[in-house]
């Protein structure tokens, strides 16, 4: 539907932000949106067609809200996804021919439509602005080619310095400055965030037009307050050397929009310049930032759905794009991370609404274990999860807080469910009342299993002990670690039983370096990498970071460095098994993505003769430096005199 104009007044804070609108003058704009329309379009409705010459008028479309999919219908290949501040269509205006892909809304969207004349009158007297759409066509049309092509290009960009996405010096300001002036140099500067800076002009915080929106126009404060009172701090600090990939994983697990680039990624050196969310976007084509914006602001399990799916497509186009899988693996638990605490914020607020009167006032966690407490979730992943709360003062309140913690863990666990996380066919869930107690009851079950470590403890602490607080109050979690690092140190004797425990696991290599395959079921002789390649690997190095009294992070990678920098006679041990856990990482998350490619369901079956014989020989290095790591430290734990 079109045909409404455009209010330039209303536009101001989104072009501020969004590039290439934020370099252009107030005249500019003026030429651009003077007779601009105003289109709303419902989901699934198709704005431009594949392979036809889209007909006059033709316009370049600025998406305000909602989000519009640009696909390759003929291969199914997501070519890009445009959110608030985005444009496309201008492959329409700069080149002659059918339109390569099409334009459809996959959400209610309002797109501003800037027509053809208006366009080019600026594109041709604007290097600019004419350069961001240079620039961006020509990656776009890279992005057409072959996805083989694709890869080749993009770790190069993912590789370059932040420092080269900055586009200006940094516009600052004094943390005494009142809120008027700060947004007076914002619409000046055509911005979109103003730092702020003390008398050494070293950066205390930053202003964003979001700021300005939520914490002056939507609270009704004052003009005159001083920016300090307002400003995010202390700001987000990074190298300005560091790799756009390393600014993206930042943004993404914090969900940050702005980033400092800084000479040393410290706020006491120089500052280089800020970047925001587009910035990387525009340079990469696709932004996780935005996508975790939108599940953020999910109102409904139906939606967490559909974006969880589309956190797929966006994984495997990073992949594509030359993202190391380790790397991967990170975003993809920031991802999932996003969309189930969306999931318990709906089911709190729910029950609370429905059970006013029964909320415990107790504060509680939600923990992720296994995989994705460690931060390294794949394709394939189910729900390992379980609940603290803090300890009531009486039976009664002990009564009520169970049966308030029981119904929410239910709830909880089913509605992730919905949303794309399939159950723990184990039951390692908060719903099980032994994975849901109060935080003196979780350091007994703890110290219990240090204690009295029989089979099934030391199948718990493997899961247990790579606990990660998700949503909720963390504290409980820290004191729950505090306990564990305590029994530990009481009680030495155990982690030989945890080694014992480790060398259940080997891998599929026999003495002749030859692979031992599984040849039951219907599938191809082949072996499981996550339980014959990868879980070895992990469960090494939770013993080692154990005896290094590392619990900080529960990462794989992590465990391993930390033990490498406190345990000097590990330390080689340590850096081979941080080489094979990234080998095996890539061959397993390259095998996944080839089956849901194909319209698989992923898995973890590899068949030896389906790789190249180069991957083969590496996999027989690797899982001969997994069976030395493996004999070494069970003599160093005295694991072979263990009786289970």
């Amino acid at each position: 539907m079109e045909g409404e104009t455009v209010s330039l007044d209303h536009l101001e804070e989104l072009l501020d932000d969004s590039p290439p609108f934020n370099v252009l003058s107030g005249a500019e704009r003026r030429q651009l949106f003077d007779e601009a329309l105003l289109a709303f379009y419902e989901p699934g409705t198709e704005i431009l067609a594949q392979g036809v010459v889209p007909a006059h008028p033709r316009y370049l479309y600025l998406v305000v809200s909602g989000a519009v999919q640009l696909t390759d219908t003929e291969s199914g290949r997501l070519i890009d996804r445009c959110d608030e501040g985005a444009v496309f269509g201008h492959y329409a205006l700069l080149r002659e021919g059918p339109l390569p892909y099409e334009a459809r809304a996959i959400e209610p969207t309002q797109c501003v439509l800037i027509p053809e004349a208006a366009f080019f009158r600026v594109y041709r007297s604007n290097r600019a602005f004419a350069a961001f759409f240079d620039n961006d066509l020509a990656a776009f049309s890279a992005r057409l080619r072959r996805e083989q092509a694709d890869a080749v290009g993009a770790p190069l960009l993912l590789n370059t310095p932040l420092r080269t996405l900055v586009r200006r010096p940094p516009i600052g300001c004094a943390p005494e400055t009142p809120v008027q002036e700060a947004a007076r140099i914002m619409r000046a500067e055509r911005i979109g965030s103003v730092l702020v800076m003390d008398a050494e002009r070293r950066p205390v915080g930053i202003l964003t037009n979001s700021d300005l929106r939520d914490k002056v126009v939507a609270e009704g404060r004052l003009p005159d307050m001083p920016v300090e009172a307002l400003m995010s701090a202390p700001p987000v600090t990074i190298a300005a050397d560091a790799p756009i990939l390393e600014g993206l994983v930042l943004m993404a697990r914090h969900g940050f929009h702005h980033l400092v680039l800084t000479e040393d990624g410290t706020a006491a050196s120089p500052v280089v310049g800020v970047i925001s969310g587009q910035d990387i976007a525009h340079a990469r084509g696709h932004d996780p930032v935005a996508t975790i914006k939108r599940i953020e602001q999910a109102d409904s399990l139906a939606l967490l759905a559909s974006l969880r799916e589309e956190t797929f497509v966006l994984l495997r186009q990073l992949r594509h794009q030359g993202v190391p899988a380790v790397d991967l693996l990170r975003i993809s638990t920031e991802l999932s991370d996003r969309v189930a605490v969306r999931v318990l914020e709906l089911v709190e607020a729910q029950l609370r609404e429905e059970r006013p009167d029964q909320t415990p006032e107790l504060p509680w966690v939600w923990m992720a274990l296994g995989s994705e407490g460690r931060r390294e979730m794949s394709f394939k992943a189910d729900q390992d999860n379980a609940l603290i709360y803090a300890d009531p003062h009486d039976e009664t309140r002990a009564r009520r807080a169970e049966e308030w913690f029981g119904e929410l863990a239910r709830r909880a666990n089913d509605a992730l469910e919905q949303v794309g996380f399939p159950r723990c066919p184990a039951d390692m869930m908060a719903s099980n009342p032994r994975w849901r107690q109060a935080l003196s009851g979780w350091k007994r079950t703890f110290r219990r299993w240090i204690f009295e470590p029989d089979e099934k403890a030391l199948l718990h602490a493997s899961i247990f002990f790579d606990l990660r607080a998700l949503y909720g109050a963390g504290e409980l979690v820290e004191q729950l670690k505090d306990d564990l690092q305590q029994a530990l140190q009481e009680e030495r004797g155990f982690l030989p039983f945890m080694m014992r425990n480790a060398l259940r696991n080997r891998p599929p290599l026999s003495f002749f370096r030859r692979f031992v395959l599984d040849r039951s079921g219907e599938q191809r002789p082949g072996f499981d990498i996550k339980l014959r390649g990868l879980m070895p690997i992990v469960d090494l190095a939770r013993i080692l970071a154990l005896e290094a009294g590392y619990l900080r992070t529960t990462g794989t990678l992590d465990r391993l460095q930390a033990a490498a920098e406190r345990i000097h006679e590990v330390r080689q041990t340590c850096q081979n098994l941080q080489e094979a856990y990234r080998l095996l990482t890539e061959v397993r998350l390259d095998h996944q993505l080839r089956q849901i490619e194909a319209g698989q369901p992923p898995d973890n079956h590899i068949v030896p003769e389906q790789l190249s014989g180069v991957q083969r020989k590496m996999l027989k290095i690797v899982f001969s430096m997994i069976q030395e790591a493996q004999e070494a430290l069970a003599m160093r734990y005295g694991a072979h005199m263990i009786r289970m």
